[in-house]
């Protein structure tokens, strides 16, 4: 069987969705995309005629994001023309479907070199812009299943993850990756984009914007319940903020990457997606997590390393409860909370910060999931290869 491989995974720094302080601000999604994707071909050095294709995830595939996103950027970074590029949605997993589509075209003998990744500019597309869902989809369901923060409040009664469980978590992830900055964790997934800072001078940026050194637990207690005003437990602290930003990594198979002297730092070993019931959309990671691991013939003991992605601190909670998983394990660089989640880009960047933390943590197996609106999650498993 032909293992699909990842050669180079990067990704922009994450900023606020802010028309104000935004460091994406003027920033339009289909040049971010671009100027990475053109960043990603320059460092790894690959003759970029020999790219089949790109595949690019994002939700809302409209303005500066539609009529295909991928193809665009592929245009706008002066990549050959033979180079095609398709736009793919699983809500947010859809840059995490991305990297699966390619590991799956590479198996079957289809597109060999191709790029992988997703991009999501909150602020200039706004999550629920223009959205106009069928009368239908609420015979059985109610309306507060496309309401992420109200799935979440669910999950916090369902499954007893109280506010002060939550908010604590919600702070180790600002500590995770403040630290991690501070310390040059993401230095080599990282690259520098061009952005602007508070003033509006334009300049390059590396730093994610959302994190906060000052994050503390008395701090988060003080904040109002956003989708529950009336005894809730889901802040706008706790909950995951409203971002802009691209990831990408580079595939092709395991041949391929030999033959163009270009190391692997790891292949995929397995992949899986679920649908739960919609109202508990956050739980989405546990039956794509079961799936993946017996697709693998693995078990969670196996596995070194995990990225769980931070919508909220108590669908992560809920999760790793459910799952029996100490959360000492999980996203040991902070996540979504801490670093934001622009819902197109998040599945990819997770899975780049989890094979740079494969990497310089020496671990064999590494797991990415998530879970996905309208009731869905995805899984992935890598190995790491190489030093």
């Amino acid at each position: 069987m032909t293992n699909a491989v990842v050669t180079h995974a990067v990704r922009t720094p994450i900023g606020r969705a802010s028309p104000d302080k935004g460091m994406f601000r003027d920033t339009r999604a289909d040049d971010l995309s671009a100027d990475l994707m053109r960043s990603l071909v320059d460092t790894s050095g690959i003759d970029p005629h020999l790219i089949d294709d790109v595949r690019w995830g994002c939700v809302q595939q409209q303005g500066e994001q539609g009529l295909d996103v991928a193809r665009n950027a592929v245009i706008i970074a002066d990549l050959p023309v033979e180079v095609g590029g398709v736009t793919i949605n699983r809500n947010c997993a859809s840059s995490l479907q991305a990297i699966n589509d390619c590991a799956v075209n590479i198996a079957a003998g289809c597109e060999d070199v191709q790029i992988a990744g997703g991009v999501e500019h909150m602020h200039h597309v706004p999550m629920d812009k223009d959205y106009d869902p069928s009368p239908r989809l609420f015979v059985k369901n109610s309306e507060a299943m496309m309401n992420m923060g109200l799935t979440a409040e669910y999950l916090s009664i369902k499954y007893d993850i109280g506010r002060q469980q939550q908010d604590e978590f919600a702070c180790r992830s600002h500590e995770r990756a403040e630290q991690a900055i501070r310390s040059g964790g993401f230095a080599d997934e990282v690259i520098s984009t061009w952005g602007r800072d508070d003033a509006g001078h334009r300049m390059r940026l590396t730093r994610d914007q959302c994190v906060r050194a000052d994050c503390s637990v008395d701090g988060l207690s003080g904040l109002r319940p956003v989708f529950n005003p009336n005894g809730g437990s889901v802040t706008a602290g706790n909950s995951s903020p409203l971002s802009v930003g691209a990831a990408a990594v580079l595939m092709m198979s395991d041949h391929r990457a030999k033959e163009l002297g270009l190391p692997p730092i790891a292949r995929v070993v397995a992949m899986a997606v679920a649908g739960v019931e919609p109202c508990e959309m956050g739980i989405g990671p546990v039956p794509a997590v079961h799936k993946v691991l017996k697709r693998a013939g693995m078990t969670l003991d196996d596995i070194d390393c995990i990225e769980v992605n931070e919508a909220f601190a108590v669908q992560v909670l809920s999760v790793l409860k459910l799952l029996k998983i100490d959360e000492q394990r999980v996203n040991t660089r902070g996540g979504a909370i801490a670093i934001g989640h622009p819902l197109g880009a998040s599945g990819c960047r997770i899975s780049v910060s989890l094979l740079h933390r494969m990497r310089s943590e020496g671990c064999r197996y590494g797991l990415a999931t998530m879970c996905v609106g309208q009731g869905q999650g995805v899984a992935t498993i890598f190995e790491r290869m190489g030093d």
